[in-house]
């Protein structure tokens, strides 16, 4: 009887049309110039159906979609995946994963039943081509909708490079700050004095981290709807409307004001919350927004969307009439203590008393979460990663005792108008939480990475590593992200929506995407019930695509043969090789050098000139170097210096205070330690300090004091232990 009772709690909360009604669509993706920031054109842009963003695809709920996705780019393959529709996994889009790869020249018809009604979007899998274009809408209605609006307008966020996004992923690799100067973003110490925050500086430092990262990109432009400033809508007074936002940023975090007005806002990825009142929204990557707006003055409110970073922002005006201006929003301090917790909407002050965990059902009155029994013959018990034996699944409770929740710092309540509205914030109309009788499976997923060689890992590993997490289904999988970078990293799960568990405990939202912000813990829960291999992965395009990401493979799950076929392709699971070189000459002496490195090896050939420039003065180090932590390393290799070549080995390592360390030992036993170190006094001016100390040889030290206004270019003063001179330093 319970089982019956479970079939029905999960198996058609929609009673949908007996007769369906198929709406088309086709899709025809091509390579042009564009130019969107105003600055230049450029020729790397994808366009769907010739614009960017891609036309808002429309339906109603229970209708059949069939969209028809034409390659005419001719360099390239293509893909669209459809963000937060519930749909079988061979036309979720996802190509070598769980979708074929549409060739140049080719196409693929997608077909789909919908399911859900709400606020979603579509966008490439493919690479980097998100960032190049591939974004646009998707706007399900309710099939009996009571509408509460006047008008309504969608609205697409996102950033946008006149750099090829490819190349951004190529000096990303080579420097995590690659694009610190072009942000205008630079922590000095100088800095940091006049911000009265050389304690924190320091503190960082000790703690190995430069300083906060809000973002990793210098973009060009931020728009909305692909312009940076546009009249979205003419509104009267009296008139209400319903705004749809939809992040489609690559890499950029928005926060979204309306003038001085407040927004009700009703609905997150497409599902229904209570009605809050904001100010202000921060919203992730990929994540929608539902908001009423009611026009109640004859004026023209400035709809702005800031980048979390504060180096840019976009607007488009609603209303008509006088403009009212949305109030400016400063960049955030980078020298703020990594050791505060970050997490203020998370979990973590949950009162767990007040849940119920009585055999609550989940109210999916939008969602039709379709049913299908355990089929306990497809389970290979051996893929099985977890050992739960000693996890107590009936109370499945958690200890957070060490993440404190302060959200009187963020929230500041005035006659219920929230300053800042986060996930925390959301309370699901009904009741959300599982019955207890059901099977639980908890896994816990750390996020971190390395931003000064610029790789992202969940669990230490990126997905080439380590591929798969193993459900089963007809379970309760609770993933726990805990996040261990100065990021935040908005994670999504393929085919899921999922409770993000919150201080409404039993009412937590439902959401197909989950802001985790630094240092903090998140946890999110879902019924398994949607066979099929799918993906989990943070939504920074540029962190997707060095690492942070993972399959939830259901065991009863066999996906057809000619997927099969295509996954033994899949670029996920392909560790790339990247490539960065340097060049330094001045009076007193010269060197060169090149790295190879994918996300734990590294090859670096160095040579040097010291001095004058004799074949006596000669230097060189060939060095292959096996990354064991973000800290520390291997060395082996040889090093040629006076005259004489040895085989060395050691061990590489960063200090405290972010000083970079090598300590070797040749065939003769003879030890080398390097200290490397560099100060950033203000924005321009920076000293890098160099230290070797050979056993039974002359101490060598260099010294600069340069000044850079770029990442590749920099010049200045040079010092060695015996001379002075002038010399430039250029990166590449």
């Amino acid at each position: 009887m319970k089982s019956n009772l479970l079939f029905l709690f999960f198996a058609f909360f929609t009673s949908l049309n007996a007769h369906s009604k198929i709406v088309k669509y086709e899709l025809v993706a091509t390579k042009g110039p564009v130019n969107l920031s105003g600055n230049r054109s450029v020729d790397f842009a994808i366009k769907i159906n010739g614009h960017i963003p891609a036309p808002v695809l429309e339906f109603t709920e229970g209708d059949e979609a069939e969209i028809k996705l034409i390659n005419n780019i001719p360099d390239d393959e293509v893909s669209i995946h459809w963000h937060g529709i519930l749909i079988d996994p061979y036309m979720d889009g996802v190509p070598y994963v769980t979708t074929p790869p549409i060739k140049s020249g080719k196409s693929f018809t997608f077909k789909f039943k919908l399911r859900q009604h709400g606020t979603f979007w579509y966008h490439s899998h493919t690479n980097v081509q998100e960032q190049k274009g591939v974004y646009g809408a998707i706007v399900i209605h309710p099939k009996s909708e009571k509408k509460q609006y006047d008008k309504e307008l969608v609205l697409v966020l996102s950033d946008w490079s006149d750099e090829d996004p490819s190349d951004i992923l190529k000096n990303l690799r080579k420097d995590g700050d690659y694009y610190i100067y072009k942000k205008g973003t630079m922590r000095s110490w100088f800095d940091a004095f006049q911000k009265k925050s050389l304690t924190n500086y320091l503190k960082n430092q000790w703690s190995r981290m430069g300083g906060m990262d809000f973002s990793d990109v210098g973009y060009d432009a931020f728009l909305i709807n692909g312009k940076k400033e546009s009249q979205g809508l003419i509104a009267k007074k009296g008139e209400k409307i319903m705004v749809r936002i939809i992040n489609a940023a690559a890499s950029t975090y928005f926060y979204v004001s309306l003038g001085n007005e407040p927004m009700k806002v009703i609905s997150a990825d497409g599902t229904d919350i209570k009605p809050l009142f904001a100010k202000e929204l921060f919203i992730g990557m990929a994540e929608t927004y539902d908001v009423l707006l009611e026009i109640n003055e004859e004026k023209n409110y400035e709809l702005r969307a800031t980048s979390q970073d504060g180096t840019g922002h976009t607007s488009t005006w609603i209303g008509t009439g006088e403009k009212i201006s949305s109030p400016h929003k400063s960049k955030p301090n980078p020298y703020m203590d990594m050791s505060m917790d970050m997490g203020n909407d998370s979990m973590n002050s949950m009162d767990h008393s007040k849940m119920d965990m009585k055999e609550t059902t989940m109210d999916h009155s939008k969602m039709d979460m379709k049913e299908t029994p355990i089929d306990h013959s497809k389970m290979d018990m051996k893929e099985a990663p977890m050992d739960h034996s000693k996890m107590d699944m009936e109370e499945a409770t958690m200890d957070h005792s060490k993440r404190e929740n302060n959200s009187s710092n963020r929230i500041k309540e005035s006659n219920n108008i929230i300053e800042t509205l986060t996930s925390y914030d959301f309370e699901s109309p009904a009741p959300t939480n599982f019955p207890l009788s059901i099977p639980r499976h908890d896994v816990t997923l750390i996020l971190d990475g390395d931003m000064a060689r610029y790789i992202w890992l969940i669990n230490g590993k990126a997905i080439h590593e380590d591929r798969n997490i193993i459900i089963n289904e007809n379970e309760v999988i609770r993933f726990t992200f805990v996040n261990n970078s100065m990021m935040n990293h908005p994670m999504h799960l393929h085919g899921h929506f999922f409770r993000v568990l919150n201080k409404f405990a039993n009412n937590s939202p439902m959401k197909h995407t989950v802001d985790v912000p630094p240092f903090s813990t998140k946890t999110i829960e879902f019924f398994s019930n949607e066979p099929g291999e799918w993906m989990l992965h943070c939504h920074n395009l540029y962190h997707l695509n060095t690492g942070m990401a993972k399959i939830v493979k259901y065991s009863s799950f066999t996906p057809r043969p000619e997927v099969k076929e295509f996954q033994k392709h899949d670029p996920h699971l392909h560790d790339h090789i990247y490539f960065k070189g340097m060049l330094e000459a001045s009076t007193i002496h010269s060197q060169a050098q090149v790295n190879f490195m994918d996300t734990w090896n590294e090859l670096v050939l160095k040579s040097e000139f010291r001095n004058n420039y004799s074949s006596k003065n000669f230097e060189g180090d060939a060095f292959y170097k096996r990354w064991i932590n973000k800290y520390f390393s291997l060395i082996f290799g040889g090093t040629y210096f006076k005259k004489d070549g040895f085989a060395v080995a050691g061990v590489g390592y960063i200090l405290p205070l972010l000083i970079d360390t090598n300590l070797l030992v040749n065939h003769k036993g003879k030890l080398r330690l390097d200290l490397m170190k560099r100060f950033q006094w203000t924005k321009n001016i920076f000293t890098e300090a160099d230290f070797t100390f050979r056993q039974k040889e002359d101490t060598e030290f260099e010294l600069s004091l340069m000044y850079q206004s770029n990442w590749s270019w920099s010049a200045g003063l040079m010092f060695t232990e015996d001379k002075a001179g002038v010399g430039f330093h250029y990166q590449f």
